[in-house]
Parts: C-alpha cells; sequence; structure tokens
C-alpha cells in the first residue's frame, strides 16, 4: 500500500505543536495520493473493500505529553521514517509486523492527509470512515459489488423472516400445548374438589360446632323445629294437650370399684356412671369391635382428665366384672308414668308412643358406625322443644330447670322434640302412637298415594327411556335415576358428613360402587342402609347401561356418577310426573306391587303353615328388593339343633311311650321341618322392615280372608294394632287394577339412605 506523507515528514510528531505553520506553497509530489492504475488494483479494493485516504486532523493544544494522551515511544520518529517501517522494517532493523487486513463488514481505514500549506498536527491514530464513493475507475466493479451486497442482504433478511416466522409457529404449537395441559388439569383438579366436597364441607361444620357452646345447637335445615312450618302444609288440629316427657332417673353412684392395672380403684360418681355403661355390654360383640372401644376410652378419658383418676388410660388395664348396673325399669307401670301416655287432640284422647327420653349410655349405632361406642350425655330439659296448643297448660319442667322451648305448630304432630346427643344433626321426636287415629290416617293417605302410582306408571316409565337419550347431562341423569328407583327399588340417598357411616343411595352413587359386565349386566357393591352390603348384579336396559358408561368416563373410584343432581332434584322432577310423587313413594309401589303378584298365585289346598312359608317366601322377595337384611344371630344355631333333636325322636321306634304319640310327633316333625327350611333361609333377611313401612297391609289381610288364614299367623298383635284401620278392607282387595300384575319390576335389591326412618 504507499504511504502518504506531508512536508512536515521529518518532524517528529513531539515536536510538531510547538512548530509554526509554513507559508502556503504549492503540493509537492510526496503530498498527492497517488493513483495506481494497475488494472489488479480494482481487484485488490474488491478483495479488502476499503480504502485509505488521508484525513486532516485538528492540532493538539500544546500540553506535555503523559502516560495517558495516547502516545507512544515513536512520537520522535518523522513520518517519512514511519513510511520505511510500515513498509517492513522498524528503526532498529528488525522486520515489523505486516498490517492487518480488515475485514469486509468493516469500514475502511484511511490515514489522515494534511492540508495543503500545513498547519496542522497529524493524528498518530487511523480514522475510521464512511467509504467513499469509488472514483471512474473503480465504479463498475462497486457497482458489481453493491448489487451482490444487496441481493445477499435481501436473502439474509428474508432468512431472518422465515426463521422469526418458523418460531412463531413453533411458539404458537406450544402455547396451544399448553392450554390444552392446563384445560385437562383444570377439569382434573375440578373432579377432585367436587370428591372433596362433602369431606371439607363435613370438616367446617365439625369445627363450627367445636367453636360453638353446647347450649347453641345449629338446627339444620331439614328439621322441622321449633317454629318451622312447611310451605303448603296442612293444618292437623286446633287443640293439642299432653304431660310432656318422662325423663330417667338422676344417677345413684353403688360403690364398686375398678379394678385397674389389678388395683380396685373407687371412682367419682360421674366417672361410676360410665364405667358402667362398658360393664353392661362387655360381653356382648359391641365391646369385642375395636372402634367401639376406641370410642368409649375416649370419653371415658375425658371424663376422668383433671381428676385423681386421670392415670387410667389404658383400657388393656381395665377389669369391668365387679361393677354392675342395675335394671331400673319395673315390670308394671309405674302410676306416675300413667300421664304421660296419653294426649288429647281435637278432643280425642290418644297413644302417645315413646314419651320417655333415652337414658344417658354408649351409643352402639346401625351396622358399622363410626361413632359407635362414644358417650351419650344426659338429655336435660334444656334440649327440648314443646309443641303444645295455645291455650293448652304447659307441661311444668323437673324442678330447677326450663324448656328449651315451647311453640304451637298445628301443622305438625309430634309433641316435644331435641336433637340427638352424638348425631346433632338429628331431630328426634315423641309422637303418637303406632295405634293412634293420627298415625292411621298418615299410613292410610301414604299407601293411597302408592296405589295412585299405577295410574301414572307407564307415562313415567316412556318418560325416562325417552330422556335417558336427551343431550342434556342432567336430564339424562335424572332419567337414568328414575329408572334404578324403579326397577332395582334403590332408596335417594344424600350427603354425608365425614363422621357418619359411609352409606349410599341411587343420587350417591360412585363410580367405584358399579362394575360393568358383559350383556347389559352391572355389578352393584356399597354400603346401603345400617351399613348392610348391597352387592348383586342386575341386567339393565341398553340405553341406561351406556348412559351409566359414559357418565364415569374418566372420573375416579369415588366421583360421584350423577354429579348434576341430588334427592331434592330427582323429587321436584318425580313431581312433575305426578303430584306428590317421591323415591319413597316409588319403593312403596314396588314392594305392595310384588307382594300383590306373589301372593295372587297361592294354592288354597295347601295347609294353614304352608301358606304362611309361602307368605314368608315373596315377604323374602320384597325385603331383598328393598334391601332389608340383618346378621346371623346367636341363638339360630342353638334353635336349629334342638328342633332337628326333635325331628329325629321319631327314629327311636324302640320306645313304648313314643309309640303311642306316633301320629303326634309326625305331624310335629312335619311343622318343624317346614319351620326349619323356612328359618334357615331367612336368617339373613328382615322381614319386619317391609311389613311396617312399605307394605300395604290391606293386600295381606285380604290374602288372609281368602285362604282363610287367621292374621295373627303372618302379623305380630304390635302390626294387627298399628293397622287396625285396615281389618274391614274387602277379601278381593287389588293393590292395583288387574292390568297392574306386569308391572312388577325385576327382582333386585335397594340401599342407601332417604329422610324416612325405616323402623
Amino acid at each position: 500500500m504507499p504511504v502518504l506523507s506531508s512536508s512536515d515528514d521529518e518532524i517528529p510528531l513531539a515536536q510538531r505543536a510547538s512548530v509554526p505553520a509554513p507559508p502556503a506553497r504549492a503540493p509537492s509530489t510526496h503530498a498527492q495520493v497517488t493513483t495506481n492504475v494497475n488494472p489488479n488494483h480494482n481487484r485488490s479494493v474488491e478483495n479488502k473493500s476499503q480504502i485509505e485516504r488521508p484525513v486532516a486532523a485538528p492540532a493538539p493544544p500544546a500540553t506535555k505529553p503523559t502516560a495517558d494522551d495516547g502516545s507512544s515511544d515513536d512520537d520522535d520518529v518523522p513520518l517519512a521514517q514511519r513510511g520505511v517501517k510500515t513498509e517492513g522494517v522498524n528503526g532498529s532493523g528488525h522486520a515489523a509486523k505486516p498490517p492487518a487486513v480488515t475485514q469486509a463488514a468493516k469500514p475502511p481505514t484511511v490515514t489522515p492527509k494534511p492540508m495543503l500549506g500545513g498547519g496542522f498536527k497529524m493524528s498518530k491514530r487511523p480514522v475510521t470512515l464512511p467509504a467513499k464513493p469509488s472514483s471512474r475507475l473503480d465504479s463498475s466493479s462497486d457497482e458489481v459489488d453493491s448489487r451482490s451486497l444487496a441481493v445477499r442482504r435481501e436473502g439474509l433478511e428474508r432468512e431472518r423472516r422465515e426463521r422469526e416466522e418458523e418460531e412463531r409457529r413453533r411458539k404458537a404449537l406450544k402455547r396451544a400445548k399448553m392450554e390444552r395441559i392446563h384445560a385437562r388439569a383444570l377439569e382434573l383438579e375440578k373432579l377432585e374438589k367436587a370428591a372433596k366436597k362433602a369431606k371439607l364441607k363435613a370438616k367446617r361444620a365439625k369445627m363450627e360446632r367445636s367453636d360453638r357452646p353446647k347450649t347453641e345447637v345449629k338446627r339444620p335445615k331439614i328439621n322441622r323445629s321449633e317454629g318451622y312450618v312447611k310451605k303448603g302444609a296442612v293444618i292437623m288440629w286446633k287443640t293439642l294437650e299432653h304431660n310432656g316427657v318422662v325423663f330417667p332417673p338422676p344417677y345413684e353412684p353403688h360403690g364398686v370399684p375398678l379394678t385397674y392395672d389389678g388395683q380396685d380403684v373407687k371412682l367419682l360418681p360421674h366417672e361410676e356412671e360410665i364405667a358402667g355403661f362398658f360393664a353392661v355390654m362387655k360381653d356382648t360383640d359391641y365391646a369385642q369391635k375395636a372402634v367401639f372401644v376406641k370410642n368409649f376410652m375416649d370419653g371415658f378419658k375425658e371424663a376422668l382428665a383433671n381428676g385423681p383418676h386421670a392415670f387410667i388410660t389404658d383400657f388393656r388395664k381395665c377389669d369391668f366384672t365387679k361393677i354392675e348396673e342395675k335394671k331400673r325399669i319395673k315390670a308394671e307401670k309405674d302410676k306416675a308414668e300413667e300421664m304421660y301416655t296419653w294426649a288429647t287432640i281435637d278432643g280425642r284422647r290418644e297413644k302417645v308412643g315413646n314419651f320417655r327420653i333415652e337414658p344417658p349410655g354408649l351409643f352402639r349405632g346401625r351396622g358399622e358406625h363410626p361413632k359407635m361406642g362414644k358417650i351419650k350425655r344426659r338429655v336435660m330439659p334444656e334440649d327440648i322443644t314443646i309443641n303444645i296448643g295455645k291455650d293448652a297448660r304447659v307441661p311444668p319442667p323437673p324442678p330447677g330447670h326450663s324448656w328449651k322451648a315451647v311453640i304451637h305448630n298445628d301443622t305438625a304432630t309430634w309433641l316435644a322434640g331435641w336433637n340427638d346427643v352424638i348425631n346433632v344433626k338429628d331431630w328426634k321426636y315423641v309422637q303418637f302412637g303406632a295405634t293412634s287415629t293420627v298415625k292411621a290416617e298418615s299410613d292410610q293417605k301414604k299407601y293411597e298415594k302408592a296405589r295412585s302410582l299405577h295410574k301414572f306408571i307407564e307415562k313415567i316409565r316412556a318418560d325416562y327411556k325417552r330422556n335417558m337419550q336427551s343431550e342434556s347431562r342432567e336430564m339424562a341423569q335424572l332419567a337414568v335415576t328414575t329408572y334404578l328407583v324403579d326397577k332395582l327399588a334403590l332408596r335417594a340417598g344424600g350427603e354425608k358428613d365425614e363422621d357418619l357411616a359411609d352409606t349410599v343411595g341411587v343420587c350417591t352413587l360412585r363410580a367405584g360402587h358399579i362394575k360393568f359386565m358383559e350383556d347389559n349386566v352391572i355389578e352393584f357393591d356399597f354400603l346401603g342402609k345400617d351399613s348392610i352390603q348391597y352387592l348383586q348384579q342386575h341386567k339393565i336396559d341398553e340405553v341406561a347401561y351406556k348412559c351409566l358408561q359414559r357418565f364415569v368416563k374418566d372420573k375416579g373410584p369415588d366421583v360421584d356418577i350423577f354429579d348434576l343432581i341430588d334427592p331434592s332434584k330427582v323429587n321436584a322432577h318425580l313431581q312433575t310426573l305426578m303430584p306428590g310423587l317421591t323415591i319413597k313413594v316409588f319403593r312403596t309401589y314396588n314392594a305392595s306391587i310384588t307382594l300383590d303378584s306373589l301372593l295372587a298365585d297361592t294354592d288354597t289346598n295347601l295347609t294353614t303353615l304352608q301358606k304362611k312359608a309361602k307368605y314368608d317366601a315373596a315377604n323374602k322377595e320384597v325385603a331383598i328388593l328393598c334391601n332389608h337384611q340383618k346378621g346371623v344371630s346367636k341363638a339360630h344355631d342353638e334353635q336349629m339343633g334342638s328342633r332337628k333333636q326333635i325331628t329325629d325322636m321319631k327314629k327311636n321306634k324302640d320306645d313304648k311311650n313314643q309309640k303311642k304319640k306316633l301320629t303326634a310327633l309326625k305331624e310335629r316333625a312335619a311343622k318343624l321341618a317346614i319351620q326349619m327350611e323356612m328359618k334357615e333361609e331367612l336368617k339373613t333377611v328382615s322381614l319386619g322392615t317391609s311389613k311396617i313401612n312399605y307394605l300395604d297391609p290391606r293386600i295381606t289381610l285380604s290374602w288372609c280372608k281368602r285362604h282363610e288364614v287367621p292374621p295373627p299367623t303372618v302379623f305380630t298383635k304390635a302390626l294387627i294394632d298399628k293397622f287396625h284401620w285396615a281389618m274391614d278392607c274387602d277379601m278381593d282387595f287389588k293393590f292395583t287394577e288387574p292390568k297392574a300384575t306386569d308391572a312388577r319390576p325385576s327382582s333386585g335389591g335397594g340401599g342407601g339412605n332417604d329422610d324416612d326412618d325405616d323402623e
């Protein structure tokens, strides 16, 4: 590369600041830029993409150079000599480093050129300037270079845009995927929340109950308590008088010690009473259950806490054999209690039912109840609400106490009520007895309502068959629940607190309670009322089968199948099909029509005992339909053994006395054989529940009249007294018209809980 110089190239840079500017003169050949016309010049420029030109720089002020002013060791070397250095030799005669090749992307480096006439100081550093337009000689190559650069830039810009567009598409796909994952997570979270809703609600309710004083018990909305009047309720009486309730007598300590770890411990009266609760049950099955023992011991330790016997903490060290609880109930009614057994309603004297308040003790519960063994505290007058006429005399409470409330609700027929001390949401009543006119009218209306269902049954079945194919998920769920209630007689079911037994009905069935089999068969496995297991297989309608498959899809085993409905919605829907229709009316209808159909083909030539066996077999089918089961009693095997011994007596023909009674023994043996067979078949089935609550008594009594069977053969004395209103029924009574026989549902069972108690 040519070296550019000026007239003062011989002056060192350090001395130029103090040298006056020389007068203007014609430029010399050293002050010109010599243009190289070599044809290879343009090629070299293309390769390097840079041009070195001199640029004049202002002279710096005359100051002494320092280490920080940017000077170097060659400031005293003239420019002419520096040019020699750049050509390859330095001042010491050594080879200098070759100049660095500037890359094409950088602007050209131009060596400063002094203005003509001098008068300024050259900068020792090269100055970077934008490239100037090329001269005439290299214009064509510059144009080619410019076009190539433009094409390359356009290509780079296009690649950049494509990369950005690809990146945007990739981010959009990733964002859509994340949104789908998030939506699925939200759906799963919603399902989990639905599964935990009941437990969380129960925990909150439990915390609220623990924070409230024991005397301030909040009555749930479903309870017909003080001042509560149901919308559309009918006035039941004009005047009502009664004498209240009878409380259990105060506890009287007996002084018998508890043996703990081999030592006798005389307890305080309230501690002794609780120990007596367990002593009277220590030989029962309850005392062998871990939950029962744990709950009792928790309550016992709570009573012992902060007292002299707080050291009693281990149940295994407790021996209750010395403690005896004497029964205080007399064989004959006490004259002092006679006044509580009657009440007067609209001038009629009627029998009162359970007028005695339940004494304190240990809670047993039904089935495998999680609260069994808990201590039931004594019910006090401050817990009791009295319902009585406005003009009647209010029965006085025990001395030193007062009633919780006195109300005058003429739409209710209960006389007194209170919250259960264990399950505080349950409302207990004192009501008129089973033989009273009030109860008789209520029973008769219930069975007449069930009979009227037959007029609507075909319409209802057509409705749920149509709605099972509805696009509305809620309507389809209502249709399937109605179908299951009709065909399997399932109970309604409702929400349960966490500390209650996990019994379910049709509305609270969960995905884990059913199993899909072949040929539209479904296996149901859940705990019904009283914690009785319902384990049965049923072949159901194909549309209902597919609906259930759709309802349980993507649901965990603890998620409700019918998650959009509850018993209130089902009953509201049923009442649009028939006025007053509820799930329990459906159960009563199915139970009664099943019994009526099964008794229709009774052979008139059978003996009375055989006819009773026929009736019991029909009653058993109803009990299975309604899932009325029971455990095998302890005395069953003993009774079966003793009866077998009697039947075997006829085989001993050597006994002379027995030969004389052979005819009587044969007859007795035949009866016992039939009884043994029926007792074995009915050992796990409860016949009484359906007789009391679901079977129209007129079906049984008319059957007895047609086949000359005495009513006490199939009805107990209590049931005969309860259903006295049905004794004069016609012997040709039919629960429905003759065509109703083909409306009987398929045999099955029901489980769960509804609001009505099955006694």
